[in-house]
Order: structure tokens, then sequence, then C-alpha cells
């Protein structure tokens, strides 16, 4: 599992919700997906497929992750797979 070590011992809360956008960027970079729009709080990613219905959501200050119902099954695991990675790195900034 990939994950980005950090000192929690002395962040805040805004510098541990960029710790997990860091690491979100990462993982995603890693299974071959690129950031297509920064726009505000929300990040999304792209698998190079050019269909909209298959880019997954990211929410930094809610740090969620969305994905259309209509999306094909392997973006449904990506984005569930990505939802797991986020709760292990919020427990391990806990």
């Amino acid at each position: 599992m990939l994950y980005l070590h950090c000192n929690n011992k002395n962040m805040n809360k805004t510098e541990k919700i960029k710790h997990v956008t860091k690491s979100v960027i990462t993982f995603m970079a890693a299974l071959n997906y690129e950031v297509v729009d920064d726009e505000g709080g929300n990040l999304t990613f792209d698998n190079g497929s050019g269909n909209s219905n298959n880019y997954i959501d990211y929410h930094r200050s809610y740090q969620d992750v969305y994905v259309m119902n209509w999306a094909d099954d392997n973006t449904k695991d990506i984005a569930n797979k990505l939802e797991q990675f986020v709760k292990i790195v919020k427990q391990g900034l806990a």
C-alpha cells in the first residue's frame, strides 16, 4: 500500500488535510490517473479514457470521493479503493 510518511505530532487540521490531499494525488498517479481539474475544493481525476462519466472527484475539505452512478465498474472499484486509502491515511493522522 502506498503511503506518504509524515510526522503528525505537531500538525494542525489544515496541515493534515493538505497531507491527505497530497497522498490522494500520489495514490491516483500510481494508478495512472491524472488531475484534470483542480478547481476550488475539488480534484477531478481521469484515467485517460476521455469519458467524463468515468471521472473520479475528490473533495479536499470533506475528504470524500464521488463517482457517477453510471460510471463503469472499473472506475467504481478504483473509487472504492481510493475511499479505503483515504480512511487509512486519516487513521494514521489521528
